[in-house]
């Protein structure tokens, strides 16, 4: 299960210029159903659970809230999310609307960042020299 924010927003995503133009999403989804799949992408980075469209409590927003949300009609949300599913770029389930590839639109500080706490440094490692750490041999 992905990771809970504890505070703050995310701030951007990461979108590749030739993949929004030359990618499959050019061809697949209509005009009007790209500019709301980008706005999901957007909301979903905003939402508790990076990723996942859903309140605090891993409860779905109604359909209804989330076209009022966007500005859209609620016709658009719905023709855009059968499509996405079809396409495997969504998965709805009880706990809200899931983005099946948002590791795909991370930051490659927050694709590492798990590795990064498990190797703490050994301070016993390093020496403190005039220009920072230097390693011991």
């Amino acid at each position: 299960m992905p990771e809970q924010r504890v505070k703050g927003r995310r701030t951007w995503i990461k979108l590749y210029p030739i993949d929004c133009l030359d990618g499959s999403i050019r061809y697949q989804l209509e005009p009007d159903e790209r500019g709301v799949w980008y706005d999901l992408l957007n909301f979903s980075a905003i939402c508790a659970t990076p990723g996942q469209i859903s309140d605090k409590d891993d409860r779905p927003y109604p359909h209804s809230f989330i076209a009022n949300r966007l500005n859209i009609p609620l016709e658009l949300l719905e023709s855009t999310l059968k499509k996405c599913s079809k396409e495997g770029r969504t998965v709805e389930d009880g706990t809200g609307i899931h983005i099946t590839n948002w590791t795909d639109y991370q930051s490659e500080y927050q694709r590492q960042k798990p590795y990064r706490q498990k190797q703490g440094e050994d301070p016993n490692k390093y020496t403190r020299g005039k220009y920072g750490h230097t390693v011991q041999h």
